[in-house]
């Protein structure tokens, strides 16, 4: 049974309760239960989607084997309701949980991609992102009729993209090998190691890092956008690709793919 769900909202949790001032409990449960009415933030998860950018994906060769492949992992955005919870007081009314919402705010602001320290086992710095959803009050007052319950002040956010692991297996189509008279086909399988700069204005020069690349296509792509597509590479262990045109300020996914036998996922910010 897959817990990947599970460990990102408790990862969120997990930031929120070390970096809110003061301390402050964070529950994870439907924000219509209001039977805890002491101060607190509510996370309650409330629509989980398949990534639209990662759902093609092809199998990969399984670790620590030659001849098996496995299916490519379920990449999943996550949306998150979060709801500040405060006793009404007769002289500011709910001014507190205005406070406690606005500072819960200011810590999914400052950790928009969560870091090591508050993720659980198994989860890796850079894989969940936190985005604020712009939703109006009518889709926010959707949310809280399919709950049939009144509204309260809430927010929302989407964590992308968490990724599933997949449990399906199959073989490696055999490769020939050997043609008429012991003529053997020489295959060295690229392989991508890093990229950088992580950060830079669009136009930024990308340098990706490897082995075995030479002779191989490969297309690279920053935040759903292609910087190069099926580019042959004439080097073994360096190609480059541009950071293209109309990204706005901000963190970016960066997918790059050596002829389906490489893949390498980094995270780059795009800066004024």
């Amino acid at each position: 049974m897959s817990t990947t769900i599970g460990k990102v909202t408790e990862s969120l949790k997990n930031l929120l309760v070390g970096e809110m001032v003061p301390a402050t409990n964070v529950s994870l449960i439907s924000p219509g239960d209001t039977s805890g009415q002491n101060k607190r933030i509510n996370l309650f998860l409330y629509r989980v989607i398949e990534n639209p950018h990662l759902n093609n994906r092809d199998w990969q060769p399984k670790r620590g084997t030659t001849n098996q492949l496995v299916a490519p992992p379920l990449a999943l955005n996550l949306f998150y309701l979060m709801t500040p919870f405060s006793p009404l007081d007769p002289q500011t009314g709910l001014a507190d949980a205005h406070g406690l919402l606005g500072e819960a705010m200011r810590v999914l602001y400052e950790n928009a991609i969560i870091p090591q320290t508050y993720l659980e086992t198994g989860l890796q710095e850079g894989e969940v992102k936190v985005t604020l959803l712009p939703l109006d009050l009518e889709q926010l007052s959707k949310i809280w009729t399919a709950l049939n319950k009144d509204f309260r002040l809430s927010v929302a956010y989407e964590v992308s993209y968490v990724e599933v692991p997949a449990e399906q297996e199959r073989p490696l189509p055999k490769r020939v090998t050997q043609v008429e008279l012991d003529v053997r086909a020489p295959f060295k399988q690229p392989v991508l190691q890093g990229m950088s700069p992580l950060s830079g204005p669009v136009g930024t020069t990308l340098q990706f890092t490897g082995t075995f690349l030479r002779g191989w296509k490969a297309t690279v792509r920053v935040g759903g956008r292609i910087a190069v597509e099926d580019q042959m590479l004439f080097e073994d262990q360096l190609f480059v690709a541009p950071v293209p045109a109309g990204l706005t300020p901000g963190v970016y996914e960066v997918e790059v793919n050596v002829a389906n036998l490489s893949r390498l996922r980094e995270v780059f910010e795009v800066v004024p």
